[in-house]
């Protein structure tokens, strides 16, 4: 196999990647300065349903859930970088998008300079 989600991964983050066919999608919900965003279209490895949620109060954001997108080996799946070397080069696929299920990644609490972005499938993490 060709297509290698990991490649140059730390140790402790191999096999916590894989390919969904599904753009994860947001679902907003804001009352004064408290912001809830929740992710739809996200699964697991084995095709079951994640959970994502995203929590604003102000500038103090709190995230949990089972997967999310990672952004940065989305756009190296599409532009052909994650290939092991063996066998045929893989396909892209323009509809896939690579998830993380590292636990470090699932659970977070910060104190951020600036408020929520905008939620896309780019910045689950902070948005």
């Amino acid at each position: 196999m060709a297509l290698n989600l990991g490649k140059g991964a730390r140790p402790d983050e191999q096999g916590c990647f894989h390919l969904q066919r599904a753009r994860p999608t947001p679902f907003l919900w804001t009352f004064g300065l408290v912001r809830k965003t929740t992710w739809h279209n996200i699964f697991l490895k084995d095709g079951s349903p994640a959970t994502f949620i995203s929590w604003w109060v102000g500038k103090a954001q709190r995230y949990a859930g089972t997967a999310k997108c990672d952004a940065t080996r989305t756009r190296m799946y599409w532009a052909g970088q994650l290939d092991d070397g063996i066998g045929e080069p893989y396909v892209p696929d323009p509809w896939c998008y690579v998830m993380t299920t590292l636990p470090k990644e699932m659970t977070a609490f910060r104190w951020r300079s600036a408020g929520p972005s905008q939620p896309t499938w780019e910045s689950m993490g902070a948005a």
